[in-house]
């Protein structure tokens, strides 16, 4: 983090947007559906969860629920099931499948409810997740509010982020202190303390938290720093030592008041002046910080460690060495790791170290996107650094989107920028990453400092927008993630303005290719006149919808078919599309027409192999 710190069931109502699925105003309708677990292992069954709109008015209506599972253009499964419709109140159904015994696998759900006729009265998509591991496909959420003073409600909190099959938590500053994370003993925890905001944290909250995440197999991640202390954690009797610290320069005095850190604001809710920066590198001090977090996932079944660090380059030790935090990142994930023998991230804060992280036995990476990575572009390159790295890692972008600067003019507006957000999630998606933005059930980050995730609101709209683009990256996670490399793809469209390096006013086309598959993503920067995604004053331009759109991509191989999806129309479905075969010269080509781009496009290209 760069610092500048100043189960209950839940069913939405039906959204009017462009792209939800048509409803039957007054009539028998789907008002939700989507799977009880975030992921599931190999083996498991998936229950669907379905609320249903009653008849408006007359004798019980006999329908029948149908539910087609896919994977990429295969339909792999159908199962049906018989329902009665009447009274007044939603009817709450759930259907059970079991997934083929294939590991890391995504999964769309097309449901349908078909009157006696077989008419069709709602439609609506959801996602599945089978894989035995989280690390793979990682979809980050956060919590940070851990009192019934705050408002915490934990089982509504998590089955709201259930349903964007967010499969990991940060539980960001739940923590007594960055030196001593444990409130109390091992032997009689405390039941409650306050933070370093003096926010009250309640235990009870807490386990209510890890329990719900647990059965919706969701992973909880204890945030934690790697390198600070309280200024008092020296003389307080937890065994801190001032020679662990770090300094600015390697000589001077080796005192507290010298000592590197970072100064908190003085209005006096702070439980410290400031923060002083440990030497991260110095083996005793990772021998000290790894047993009070053992003390801790003692008491708290925490699934691993969610490292902080704080945008620090270097420093020097207490007897004038060079510390190169950057660089001691893998030895410290490592370390921890083996200390521990608990799930472990670190933000890699500008990137700085990333490379090095998706090298280590950290969980996957997870980048914080800062000053150099400002640009749409700079997302794929931030990218395609931890790709080219380790293809096989996980990758986590925390970039804020409405975050002011100190001076900045406030906003007239209270609610997230829906056009800012889905273009920064397509961008993000494409280059084969996800985003850490939802938590606390219903809100966003708009800054660094999570618990302000109240600043701005998540309109319904918006919500329901989300909820596509989380069924889009889950269902479709094996041609988005995992081992996938740059493709040699020429794309062209006919009358528009394209560019394969995120051009502002033009049409992106980002080429990847993955087992034998070529795929190409369409993103809509016209109208977006700059080339920064991150939305600060909150004006970014809805993309306008874009139709029958003539592309030619030319390419190596032989293509023996293509589809298209996309999280901005029909639920995102997959598409056949009509081919048109040519060469140019000795370069073969395909030609089809794209029906319609509004914000992210998908078209899949498939040569002979499949996606895993």
């Amino acid at each position: 983090m760069r610092l500048w710190r100043c189960a209950v069931l839940v069913f939405l109502l039906p959204i009017c947007c462009p792209w939800a699925p048509a409803q039957h105003i007054g009539g028998p309708a789907i008002r939700d559906v989507y799977p009880d677990k975030a992921r599931y292992g190999v083996g498991e069954d998936v229950d669907l969860l379905v609320s249903l709109e009653p008849p408006a008015a007359g004798a019980p209506l006999r329908a029948t629920l149908k539910a087609a599972f896919w994977h990429l253009d295969a339909q792999v499964a159908e199962i049906a099931q018989p329902v009665t419709l009447s009274g007044t109140n939603p009817v709450h159904v759930e259907m059970r499948w079991t997934p083929p015994h294939q590991d890391y696998r995504g999964y769309l759900a097309d449901v349908r409810l078909l009157g006696p006729g077989g008419q069709v009265l709602g439609r609506s998509q959801t996602a599945i997740d089978v894989s035995s591991e989280w690390n793979r496909f990682p979809r980050y959420g956060y919590l940070a509010h851990y009192s019934k003073q705050e408002g915490a409600k934990p089982d509504a909190w998590i089955a709201d982020l259930n349903k964007f099959h967010i499969n990991g938590l940060e539980y960001y500053d739940f923590q007594y202190q960055h030196s001593q994370p444990l409130a109390g003993t091992v032997e009689h925890p405390a039941p409650e303390w306050h933070d370093i905001a003096g926010r009250t944290v309640s235990r009870a909250v807490l386990e209510q938290f890890l329990a719900a995440a647990r059965a919706r197999n969701m992973m909880s991640m204890a945030y934690n720093s790697s390198y600070s202390a309280y200024a008092d954690a020296f003389t307080d009797g937890s065994g801190v030592r001032l020679q662990w610290a770090t300094w600015d320069t390697p000589d001077g005095p080796r005192t507290l008041q010298t000592a590197k850190g970072l100064d908190l604001p003085t209005d006096g809710h702070w439980a410290t002046p400031r923060l002083i920066y440990m030497n991260q590198n110095s083996p005793a001090w990772q021998h000290y910080l790894f047993g009070q977090m053992a003390n801790l996932f003692r008491v708290y079944p925490f699934d691993g460690w969610h490292i902080d660090t704080f945008g620090t380059r270097g420093a020097y030790a207490y007897d004038g060495a060079c510390v190169n935090f950057i660089a001691g990142f893998q030895t410290f994930i490592d370390n921890a790791k083996q200390a521990l023998n608990k799930r472990i991230v670190l933000n890699t804060v500008n990137t700085w170290g990333q490379d090095q992280t998706a090298r280590s036995d950290a969980d996957f990476v997870y980048s914080e996107l800062w000053e150099d990575h400002e640009t749409y572009a700079s997302i794929q390159d931030a990218a395609e650094q931890v790709h080219a790295a380790n293809p096989a890692a996980g990758l986590v972008f925390a970039a804020y989107l409405q975050r002011q600067k100190k001076g900045d003019p406030p906003l007239a507006t209270k609610v997230f920028n829906a056009p800012g957000v889905l273009l920064a999630d397509a961008v993000i998606f494409a280059s084969g990453a996800s985003h850490i933005e939802l938590g606390d059930g219903s809100r966003m980050l708009s800054g660094e400092y999570f618990p302000a995730d109240t600043t701005f609101a998540v309109t319904p709209e918006l919500s329901a927008a989300l909820r596509h683009y989380y069924d889009f990256l889950t269902a479709y996670e094996n041609v988005l993630r995992y081992n996938v490399f740059p493709a040699d793809a020429a794309v062209t469209i006919g009358g528009q303005p394209s560019s394969p390096y995120g051009v502002p006013n033009t049409i992106w086309t980002m080429a990847r290719r993955k087992g034998g598959k070529t795929i190409v993503h369409f993103i809509n920067l016209k109208g977006s006149d700059d080339p920064y995604w991150r939305d600060v004053h909150a004006d970014r331009p809805a993309a306008s919808t874009l139709t029958n759109l003539r592309v030619r991509i030319a390419l190596d191989g032989n293509v023996t078919g293509a589809g298209w999806a996309s999280p901005d129309a029909d639920g995102g479905r997959y598409h056949a599309l009509a081919l048109t075969r040519g060469d140019d010269h000795g370069q073969r080509y395909v030609e089809f027409v794209l029906p319609s781009l509004q914000y992210w496009d998908m078209v899949v290209l498939d040569q002979n192999a499949t996606a895993r």
